[in-house]
């Protein structure tokens, strides 16, 4: 599957993408594919507790980034 700006996602990948009722972005690491969307894992950190969150998005709504 290939982001945005055209570049190939593989899993471990890092990218920037905006979670869902959100305004910002957060960085995102992937973490498997389905048939049509990523799943990513990013650091909740604005409900008062830092924890884990898993997120479905189609692959051309993040970007990849090199870290």
């Amino acid at each position: 599957m290939k982001d945005f700006l055209g570049k190939e996602l593989s899993i471990g990948d890092s990218v920037v993408v905006t979670p869902k009722n959100y305004r910002g972005l957060v960085k995102a690491q992937v973490i498997s594919f389905t048939a049509k969307q990523v799943r990513l894992e990013y650091m909740n950190t604005w409900n008062f507790q830092s924890r884990p969150e898993q997120y479905l998005v189609y692959a051309n709504c993040c970007v990849k980034i090199d870290v």
